[in-house]
């Protein structure tokens, strides 16, 4: 049996008697697709900012890589021990040029290596998420969306994490934009990374997901085969507010 390389136990994270997430549990398999949906204000993104401390850590649980907990790490730590995170709005330094962008993310990784490796591993993560090379040293701020959300793949993707998470990538984009981005998904996976998917459009996440986790007002309400899941009338009535035989 395959153990997970990422396994959520327990985690909670409450403001006051806001209980945002509430109890959530799950492993994820190495080299899976895992994703999560739900509906807007369900928990998703607080689970993204407790399992990496960014901008906050959980009430309580914990999350384990490869078996062992990291809730005790700040934030810089978990993303070197291999959990890196991109995020809803696309945040990349607007100044810098692109490739700089991802520098920084492999000076942090590897401070003393020569600048000629730093810049190869920044070429390859931009290489593999498509970027184009002509853009390479464009302000970041100045590129289209679609773009900006490749950058931040790249930057994540430059620290060498064991697992991706992924913030709502398709977000904003247009339908061939959203075609792109669901191959830069699978060649991610395809190379390797274990990814952890939010995301609205669930035509993406149904077409990419091996296991699909829905949260609503901050539990689990099902978790499982895509299908099935979104087939669950619990599931239906937390989207559609009525339930359907």
């Amino acid at each position: 049996m395959v153990a997970p390389i990422l396994s959520v136990r327990s985690v909670a994270k409450h403001f006051g008697g806001l209980r945002a997430v509430d109890d959530v549990s799950f492993d994820v398999l190495p080299q899976q697709i895992f994703g999560i949906a739900g509906p807007n204000g369900s928990g998703k993104s607080t689970l993204f900012n407790v399992m990496t401390k960014v901008p906050f850590g959980p009430t309580r649980g914990e999350v384990l890589l490869n078996g062992r907990p990291i809730q005790g790490l700040s934030p810089h730590r978990i993303a070197l021990a291999g959990i890196a995170r991109t995020f809803q709005r696309e945040n990349v330094f607007a100044s810098l040029s692109a490739i700089d962008n991802v520098l920084v993310a492999v000076e942090s990784l590897v401070p003393t290596a020569p600048f000629a490796e730093q810049l190869e591993r920044a070429e390859e993560a931009l290489a593999l998420v498509g970027f184009p090379a002509t853009m390479q040293n464009s302000p970041a701020g100045s590129v289209p969306i679609f773009y900006r959300k490749q950058l931040m793949i790249a930057s994540a993707l430059a620290l060498q994490p064991k697992v991706l998470l992924l913030d709502e990538p398709a977000s904003s984009l247009t339908g061939p934009e959203i075609e792109r981005m669901k191959q830069i998904i699978l060649r991610v996976r395809d190379n390797g990374m274990t990814v952890v998917l939010i995301e609205h459009v669930l035509a993406l996440l149904m077409e990419v997901s091996d296991q699909l986790l829905i949260l609503d007002q901050g539990r689990v309400i099902a978790n499982g085969d895509p299908v099935t899941v979104t087939r669950a009338p619990t599931v239906i009535e937390a989207y559609l507010g009525v339930a359907h035989e």
